[in-house]
């Protein structure tokens, strides 16, 4: 293609110069091509030159003899057929306005808003636009603004050729050129944002930057390709470019829609798309997701696209199922990423560096050159990034948003591809986040793009803002619309649409799990509200159904929603046990089946699923005829689910709540005699442990330390694995951890919310493994299982569950993942020392009077038996004595209560006392405690693993891990005092605890964030209750003030002999990072 292009360097600064270029040049050739509308199997074209004959037409009738003011804003609401939209645009601009494409779909109000923003009082419009801007004029007119209204010329005055087969050249009256001087940086037309978050937002497009857009190409520089351009609305941002000054820029055409006049346009639709691009031989489109996932249900359409150059799709998410589909079958499937405000940062699609790989597996991620001077990556410490666009030399950007710079946080969050450098992956917008009243964040995106790929769903919205749970607003297409007052009919829709929710929760992380009681169905009388582009305005959406969602979390806690699964046909044991199953089955993914004599929470569930089982239970009782049954539901505690973890204990425990007389004894079986249990855990994992065969111990060796090493990204662990990468003696580092979306980025995201240096994590002597210690093999391949039996010299196993809910039982796999580990160690041909953590919550009821909590197994499991997570910790403690008794060499670390380190002053913010400091600062004072503290920093116990793992004789078997120094209260308290600035009060703790319980009477969403020790406050009032004079010491410290026995601590580790005392710089270091986290004000 030899056609001569106009130069991009400013010397023709308008549109309409650049199309009289190719007029002069170029003006046989075709601007823009559609099907005959006489023949369905011929083509019409309208070149360069018709264009421009037709853009002199619409300067005339719109500005005769070029009076009037030079740059006057004309707003457009049209629904009109393609070539007379672009033919439009161009007259206006030759007649010397600022054109400003609108949406027909926007409400009047955003209308107004986009009109008062640029100060136009001036609009083209037509007879199916008529209503809207008649409510626009009233809203206007009751601010006292004037809006003329211009009707829109009809096609036969712009384009006589297409109507009656004239020749349009000879009609054509020159118009007046204007005299004025361009000033490139003003306004050459504007468009509109899409108003996804609110109201749409106006965005100049400059003379300058229209070049700037046009010389890059954001479509591509080949001239080889012909886009399918019907399917985007010339309002959109994307349309006007690639239908507008896409020709003009590459001097190649686009295929449209053929012109309907006098009837309305074509609408465009996934299958007139499709059949309009094959009849014109489009070799590239630009698509919606919503019109590629329909493509990919069809084998006829797929082999269409498989003979395409590219099909990008944009404007939201796609389906990766979809999208892989698609990919295998050999289409090429590009990403499209920009905004109207900062412009295409990624790279065009046809200068990415192509491929070996078929089909290329990074079809989903963005191309986003390393270097790009104007890119920005902002780290969110989530492991995600917002990316800030910056205006440079020859990039201009419409519009800044960051204070004292010349840039634009795009508030799009991405995430890096953790092996490729320039790939990256969006996963929602800052603003989209939902942040759960745990505190715990929600990117719901991901989610909501696997549940709108369901045939049956139209789209849908996430929520759960200041709330326990999430859950999902969900509009069905037109052919499934149910009406959700119909009982039976939602239940029927809400099974259709399970099994697709079931596969968005297995993409997310436990608290991000959607149940079925937490799905609302939209009505067809109000669909959710879409910007121009098709995508959700998300605020809009649940504002509308604000009421709604209201209602879903007032009765959840009541709730007697059964879905769809008939009640008990008695509530004896034997009838409830399958009820039960069936219930439970519903909670856990993929409706697996339940046993009814293995753990629940071994099976999936969580303190969620936990309270919907219990709120399911209480809703059937509730429900009953019988009196005697409805008034059980009111005797159900709690924490049933955790005291009765499998069906059949909860059935029995069920049936005597119902019916006290069938010989049932409820508090026996609350307590399940605990201590016996614990013995009978203990005996059932000490049997039979071998003896270990091994002659030469790890401590023996001179063999380099090659560590395993579990919950590397807790708050513990990454110190460990940051202190063993400092230690270049350590030949390497194996961590195992959980499967996760990003592995990687979650070990990152744990060093940097910690302070630790991220770049240790690059060292090459780290492998991270995704796995779990419970599953067989450790949950990896064969070949990379015994890799690691075959080097491992030590398992330090730091992963365990914390939930002081769960009982003994709920810990059994736990559990025999340490008795595998034990097996492992005596089978192993140089012994494999390890490394367990265990807790001094084990010691919470000891007798200080017998004095320090000694280092060995406690002998009595009453000591423990109180919370099902320090009894897993007492039986472990009593596996590894067994083992050690066979030549396993294997030592409990009883872990104390960590702290931040000086240096950085991490301290996680969801412990007691970063909370107690959080509230301290909103209650008005500090509560006074005396008394020694023996917390230990946390780089002291990084420091002391290595000290354990480079040790040249053997360890102990149990090694208490408190500061062996202890410092006092007041030490601590005048530290924070600093930190926070010397002007809060001390108060006794008992008054600190009186202004507390003030606010938890009525605790308001503001005042719980405020005040977060409101969710503590009964651990609060249990430490006023035990102070003695208001303060906190000697023997009525409780656990605060337990003495340990640190002996063997000091000998096994000479890091914890040089350990000092903390100072209150210590105590100014974790309000100096509280206050970096925003933690503390």
């Amino acid at each position: 293609m030899d056609s001569p292009l106009p130069p991009m360097n400013g010397t023709l600064p308008t549109l309409p110069d650049i199309a009289d270029f190719h007029a002069e040049h170029n003006s046989s050739r075709p601007w823009l091509l559609f099907p005959s509308k006489d023949s369905s199997e011929q083509l019409t074209t309208l070149t360069y030159r018709e264009m421009v004959d037709a853009s002199h037409r619409i300067a005339h009738i719109m500005r005769p003899n070029r009076e009037g003011p030079e740059g006057e804003v004309i707003a457009l609401l049209l629904h009109t057929d393609t070539v007379l939209y672009v033919a439009v645009l161009l007259g206006l601009l030759r007649a010397g306005f600022v054109p400003y494409p609108m949406s027909p779909r926007n409400s009047p109000q955003g209308v107004c808003h986009m009109l008062e923003s640029v100060a136009c009082t001036r609009v083209l419009a037509q007879a199916s636009t008529s209503a809207l801007v008649h409510q626009v004029q009233g809203e206007l007119h009751a601010k006292d603004v004037a809006l003329r209204v211009d009707e829109l010329p009809g096609l036969p005055e712009v384009f006589p050729q297409l109507c009656d087969g004239s020749e349009a050249s000879a009609e054509v009256r020159p118009y007046p050129v204007s005299a004025r001087l361009i000033d490139m940086r003003a306004p050459s037309l504007y468009v509109h944002s899409s108003g996804s978050t609110g109201y749409p937002k106006s965005v100049p497009f400059t003379y300058r930057r229209l070049l700037q857009w046009m010389a890059s190409n954001v479509f591509g520089r080949s001239r080889d390709v012909l886009y399918a351009a019907m399917g985007l609305p010339t309002f959109h941002a994307m349309g006007l470019l690639l239908q507008l000054t896409y020709p003009l820029s590459v001097g190649r055409e686009v295929v449209v829609y053929t012109p309907q006049y006098p009837e309305p346009p074509v609408v465009p639709h996934p299958q007139n798309v499709y059949e309009v691009s094959k009849l014109a031989g489009c070799t590239a489109m630009l698509a919606l997701p919503s019109y590629v996932e329909a493509w990919s249900h069809s084998a006829e359409v797929i082999e269409y696209l498989k003979t395409l150059t590219v099909l990008i799709y944009g404007g939201g998410p796609l389906a990766l199922s979809t999208g892989d589909k698609l990919v295998q079958a050999g289409v090429p499937l590009r990403n499209g990423y920009g905004g109207t405000e900062f412009g295409n940062p990624t790279m065009p699609w046809d200068q990415i560096p192509r491929t070996s790989s078929k089909p290329d597996p990074d079809w989903a991620w963005y191309r986003v050159p390393v270097d790009a001077p104007n890119i920005k990556w902002e780290p969110q410490g989530d492991g995600t990034y917002e990316l800030v666009v910056y205006e440079i030399e020859g990039y201009d950007i419409a519009a800044y948003n960051i204070p004292g710079e010349k840039a634009y946080g795009t508030a799009d969050l991405f995430e890096p591809h953790p092996t490729k450098p320039g790939l990256w992956k969006i996963v929602g917008r800052k603003d989209d986040v939902i942040t759960l009243s745990t505190g715990e964040k929600i990117v719901p995106i991901p989610q909501e793009a696997y549940v709108t790929s369901s045939p049956f769903v139209y789209g849908c919205v996430m929520f759960g803002r200041e709330r326990e749970q999430p859950g999902i607003l969900i509009e069905p297409r037109a052919e499934h619309v149910v009406d959700p007052s119909d009982e039976n009919a939602l239940v029927t829709f809400r099974n259709k649409i399970w099994p697709r929710v079931e596969e968005a929760n297995a993409l997310a992380p436990a608290f991000a799990k959607v149940f079925k009681e937490m799905i609302i169905v939209t009505t067809p009388d109000k669909p959710l509200p879409r910007a121009g582009k098709g995508t959700i305005i998300r605020k809009q959406a649940l504002n509308a159904y604000s009421e709604e969602i209201d209602k879903l979390y007032e009765t959840i806690s009541a709730s007697t929603n059964n879905d769809g699964i008939t009640p008990p046909t008695s509530w004896k044991a034997v009838d409830l046990e399958q009820w039960l199953v069936d219930q439970a089955a519903t909670l856990v993914s993929h409706g697996q089946s339940i046993a009814p004599t293995v753990d629940l929470f071994q099976q999936g569930f969580d303190s969620l699923s936990a309270t919907f089982f219990r709120n399911r239970i209480i809703g059937a009782l509730r429900s009953s005829d019988s009196s005697s049954v409805r008034q059980a539901a009111q005797n159900i505690s709690s924490n049933i689910i955790f005291e009765h973890p499998t069906v059949e204990q909860l059935a029995i425990a069920l049936s005597t709540l119902v019916d006290p007389s069938g010989g049932g004894d409820v508090p026996a079986l609350v307590v399940h005699n605990r201590t016996d249990e614990i013995r009978a855990m203990i005996a059932k994992y000490t049997a039979d442990i071998p003896a270990s065969t091994t002659k030469r111990r790890a401590h023996e060796s001179s063999v380099p330390p090659v560590v395993l090493l579990t919950g590397s990204t807790g708050n513990i662990g990454s110190h460990i694995l940051a202190y063993l990468l400092a230690e270049l003696r350590v030949a390497r580092v194996y961590t195992l951890n959980r499967p996760s979306a990003d592995p990687r980025g979650r070990l990152e995201d744990a060093f940097r919310e910690r302070g630790l240096p991220v770049d240790v994590l690059e060292d090459t002597r780290l492998v991270s493994l995704v796995g779990d210690i419970t599953r067989d093999r450790f949950g990896l391949e064969e070949a990379q299982y015994q890799e690691v039996l075959s080097s491992v010299t030590h398992v330090i196993h730091n992963a365990w569950t914390v939930n002081f809910n769960l009982a003994l039982q709920s810990f059994e796999d736990q559990i025999a993942g340490v008795r595998k580990l034990v097996d492992i160690s005596a089978a192993s041909e140089r012994s494999i020392q390890l490394l367990i953590t265990s807790s001094i919550g084990i010691a919470n009821a000891w007798d200080p009077a017998q004095g320090p909590v000694p280092e060995r197994p406690l002998p009595n499991p009453e000591i423990a038996a109180s919370i099902g997570y320090t009894a897993s910790k007492y039986v472990v403690e009593h596996i590894l004595d067994a083992a050690r008794a066979k030549g396993v060499p294997a030592t409990a670390v009883r872990m104390g209560q960590a702290c931040g380190p000086r240096e950085t002053g991490a301290w996680g913010t969801t412990e007691w006392m970063p909370i107690m400091t959080k509230s301290s600062v909103a209650l008005g004072a500090l509560p006074q405690m005396t008394g020694p503290i023996a917390w230990i920093p946390l780089d002291a116990v990084g420091q002391a693993y290595v000290d354990w793992v480079l040790a040249t004789s053997e360890l102990p078997a149990l090694v208490n891990v408190t500061h062996p120094r202890p410092t006092s209260w007041d030490v601590v308290l005048r530290g924070l005092r600093q930190g926070l600035g010397d002007s809060l009060p001390i108060i006794p703790v008992r008054q600190w605890v009186a202004r507390l319980e003030e606010h938890a009477n009525s605790p308001t969403p503001e005042a719980m964030a405020e005040i977060p020790a409101l969710k503590l406050v009964d651990f609060f009032r249990s430490l006023a209750e035990s102070s003695k004079d208001g303060t906190l010491d000697g023997a009525d410290q409780s656990f605060l003030d337990l003495v340990y026995d640190t002996s063997e601590l000091l000998h096994s580790s000479p890091s914890m002999q040089q350990l000092q005392p903390m100072s209150e710089a210590h105590a100014r270091a974790w309000v100096r990072y509280w206050k970096e986290k925003g933690f503390v004000v």
